[in-house]
């Protein structure tokens, strides 16, 4: 039987975890922006703001943002195979 694991570099990895910040920073702007357009269009009270440091709410949508950004780059990185440089094979 092979082995049909696939070995991750560092370099990789490290690639990912930038990713994978970036990720999770524009798809928690995206979220509090359409919240933030959902809670005015119905006259909700609920406030949310890209201050994390003043909302609570803000601060848990982020945190979960990152790791679901996090989450999605690591599984593509483990089931995407590394590619492979063509190798010149001369006559």
């Amino acid at each position: 039987m092979a082995n049909n694991e696939i070995k991750s570099s560092p370099l990789r990895l490290a690639a990912g975890l930038i990713l994978g910040i970036v990720l999770g920073g524009i798809l928690f702007f995206v979220i509090i922006l359409i919240l933030s357009f959902i809670f005015e269009m119905m006259g909700w009270e609920l406030s949310l703001s890209y201050n994390v440091a003043e909302n609570i709410w803000s601060a848990i949508i982020l945190i979960i943002s990152l790791i679901v950004g996090l989450g999605v780059v690591y599984w593509a990185i483990l089931t995407t195979a590394p590619t492979a440089e063509e190798e010149n094979i001369q006559i």
